[in-house]
């Protein structure tokens, strides 16, 4: 732009998934509903693990435009339970977008995601990544 440079928010999702993810995808299973009237997915995921398989970062998108939807993640039979470093990527609406007068209007916000028995909320219309260390 020529006052200056707008980072979309297709720049934030790339550079989420090209900073924040592990080199290595990790088989996932995602069980969801659909979207109301659709038969797309209201929830997808991918898991990824480092090398050594001890750093982990799940990638989860909340596609309904406008709700808020209960996720529950499990690492093998254990359920995430506790607080866990995240990066959340949404906006006011499906429709906002940033530039040149908003240009962090959708940008990516760190934050802390607390989990209960595995369970815990994404907000609507969201890339949520969520890394956590796995010890044995």
């Amino acid at each position: 732009h020529p006052e200056g440079i707008v980072k979309r928010t297709h720049f934030h999702t790339m550079a989420m998934y090209a900073t924040m993810l592990q080199e290595r995808v990790a088989k996932a299973q995602v069980t969801t509903s659909k979207l109301k009237g659709t038969g797309v997915a209201t929830v997808a995921a991918v898991a990824t693990v480092n090398k050594s398989g001890d750093q982990w970062a799940i990638a989860v998108i909340n596609r309904s435009p406008s709700e808020s939807v209960a996720c529950t993640l499990k690492m093998k039979e254990m359920l995430l339970d506790g607080t866990y470093k995240a990066t959340i990527l949404t906006g006011d609406s499906p429709d906002s977008y940033n530039d040149i007068e908003h240009p962090r209007r959708v940008a990516p916000k760190r934050t802390e995601l607390t989990f209960k028995k595995g369970l815990t909320s994404l907000p609507p219309h969201s890339l949520t990544i969520i890394e956590f260390p796995v010890t044995e």
